[in-house]
């Protein structure tokens, strides 16, 4: 192991330190995020500190397109820290060299993973705050969201793609020989032509309808759609059903965001993609309240401020990434 990477060791606990005596300071964390930035090494030894005096460094992987080239970006782009005692014990067993190694490695691969499979699956994504219009073989359009991931699977006798992450708007070519599905976690949506509008968010899975006609099918449900409906069906395969005025459906890929008497859970769920950092929300009763308003997601953080405020919450932005909900 190298001076500089027992320099960095050293920084990085005297940063555990101070980070567990003063967990609220701005300035101190201000210091801190600038010597991560300094040297990959830095982040590296953080990740190893961290792990050998028993430090929980939570992480979430980010789509692979929000960082571009090989630096350290991701590793110093997403992190939340909750501290426990650790065991000093522990150490003496791991050699640093090795805990650095496989701590990085291991670090790395909890972002670099997921992203790099989605992206093999899919045929079509989008980064955080990107709309991008799409031209399918038969001429159907799809508009995704920001954070989403599309797979086409086109043959001559069916039409079919895979929502595999985000939001997609469908304009779909009239066809009655190929019918045209969107499959998206485990619902699927089938029409013969029709404009409509599919959201996967986590486990849960939204279809509204513009015009036209759609049959959405899940485990133990299957309905028809006019102009206006909507279907919501949440992890656990619950079903919710509604309607909306169709003018209004797909405002989205103008970047507005319309809630009309919606959770504020489900509202902030719809901005996270904008925002392309991590947004977490710690009040629950705030997360169960309901609200109305047009929020402009173009401007991520200042429609964050406004729903929140709504329903009597505070922003506070811990990092240029990191926002918590209280």
């Amino acid at each position: 192991m190298s001076d500089s990477t027992r320099t960095a060791e050293q920084q990085a606990a005297d940063w555990l330190i101070l980070l567990r005596e003063e967990p609220e300071s701005a300035s101190l964390q201000g210091r801190f995020e600038s010597w991560l930035d300094d040297d990959p090494v830095h982040a590296c030894a953080w990740v190893a500190v961290s792990e050998t005096f028993g430090t929980i460094a939570e992480v979430e992987p980010e789509p692979g397109s929000r960082w571009q080239g090989t630096d350290m970006a991701p590793l110093r782009a997403r992190r939340r820290w909750r501290w426990r005692q650790g065991n000093p014990g522990r150490a003496a067993a791991i050699r640093p060299g090795q805990l650095v190694a496989g701590a990085c490695a291991a670090a790395l691969m909890l972002w670099f993973a997921p992203a790099a499979l989605l992206n093999l699956q899919s045929d079509y994504v989008t980064a955080p705050g990107e709309v991008r219009s799409v031209t399918l073989a038969d001429g159907s359009t799809v508009n995704l969201g920001p954070g989403s991931a599309l797979a086409v699977d086109y043959s001559a006798k069916a039409r079919s793609v895979r929502l595999l992450a985000g939001e997609a708007w469908f304009d779909v070519e009239h066809n009655p020989a190929a019918p045209f599905r969107v499959v998206a976690g485990d619902v699927q949506t089938t029409v013969l032509g029709t404009s409509f509008d599919v959201r996967r968010v986590g486990g849960a899975t939204a279809v509204s309808l513009k015009r036209g006609r759609v049959r959405v099918a899940t485990e133990g449900f299957t309905r028809d759609l006019s102009p206006g409906q909507w279907v919501r069906v949440d992890e656990a395969h619950g079903v919710e059903t509604g309607a909306d005025d169709p003018a209004l459906l797909g405002a989205w890929q103008v970047g507005a965001i319309i809630a009309s008497n919606r959770p504020v859970e489900e509202v902030i769920d719809e901005l996270r993609p904008w925002f392309g950092g991590r947004i977490v929300l710690l009040n629950r009763a705030l997360a169960r309240s309901r609200i109305d308003g047009v929020y402009n997601a173009h401007e991520p953080e200042n429609a964050l401020a406004a729903i929140v405020s709504r329903a009597g919450g505070k922003v506070q932005r811990i990092t240029p990434w990191l926002i918590f909900i209280t």
